[in-house]
């Protein structure tokens, strides 16, 4: 039976990678683990750890029909954004007969589509509009170069010497028109577990969902068509939206994002957002809330 583990990994798609690389070690001081070109999926990537969360800024690769690789339609339809969740799971076999049975189209690193039985050890991608966003599942490696599976590995660091004070990603926040449809595919199909809902009056209403080992997804309906919310919703349908980390103190971490010459774009009570223009096209967050019954 499938088991969905640790997130993977958050992609990133952005323009210039060297450019995006610099900014992750002057903000976050992150732990870079790979650097390096796929062919089969023509881009160019990172794979950099921020205390236990790992992001993958990617870039289209400088080679001839590039733009006709599945990154180079989605960078042509969407631009700079996050692109996909990825997350480790124990049979991935199992899961893609879960896929099946809910109707779920599959398909590889490449784009083409993917049937069961699955051969084991192969990593799926879904179809964003069917599972708001676009979805990896890889199995848990034998053997990996994530830094966070390495012995002696420590996220403390980012914790308590890093001025952000970044405990965890507190959620990743995936934007959908209506939360029912989105709640059954992570609920029911991936078998996380509602832990809070919630509504802000004429602005927004969330269910937040714990999937796998230590992820939380809100599923985020916008309720005015004329916020950034409401207008990235219209535009791009449903999608991976923002990251939120935690923080243990916002005050010094917003100090800090000032310091390295990052725009708050709004502030309020706990939380902060950045501006998009200084994040390559990233909805990026942090907070000192805690998610109610949040079992992380």
């Amino acid at each position: 039976m499938f088991k969905i583990g640790k997130l993977f990994h958050l992609t990133h798609l952005v323009n210039d990678l060297d450019a995006c690389d610099t900014w992750y070690d002057e903000v976050f001081s992150c732990h870079r683990f790979y650097r390096g070109y796929e062919k089969l999926a023509v881009r160019d990537a990172s794979l950099l750890a921020i205390g236990e969360v790992v992001m993958e800024p990617l870039s289209l690769a400088k080679v001839p029909d590039a733009e006709k690789s599945p990154i180079g339609r989605f960078k042509a339809r969407f631009g700079q954004r996050f692109h996909s969740i990825a997350w480790y799971v124990e049979d991935t076999a199992d899961l893609a007969e879960q896929f099946a049975r809910h109707h779920i189209a599959m398909f590889n690193l490449v784009g083409k589509p993917v049937q069961t039985p699955l051969r084991p050890g192969t990593a799926i991608w879904t179809q964003p509009r069917q599972t708001h966003g676009l979805l990896e599942f890889a199995e848990i490696p034998r053997f990996t170069t994530d830094a966070r599976l390495q012995p002696g590995w420590s996220s403390t660091f980012w914790r308590e010497r890093h001025p952000l004070g970044i405990e965890r990603a507190s959620h990743i926040t995936v934007l959908v028109r209506e939360i029912a449809p989105a709640l059954f595919f992570y609920r029911d199909v991936l078998r996380g577990r509602l832990i809070h809902e919630e509504e802000r009056a004429g602005e927004n209403k969330s269910a937040f969902v714990a999937v796998g080992e230590d992820t939380v997804i809100e599923l985020r309906q916008p309720l005015s068509a004329a916020s950034a919310e409401g207008r990235d919703l219209a535009q791009n349908g449903d999608s991976i939206y923002a990251l939120t980390f935690k923080t243990i103190n916002l005050a010094r971490a917003a100090e800090f994002l000032r310091s390295k010459r990052q725009h708050i774009e709004s502030q309020s009570g706990d939380s902060l957002v950045l501006s998009k223009e200084d994040t390559f096209g990233m909805v990026v967050g942090f907070t000192e809330r805690a998610i109610p019954n949040d079992p992380r």
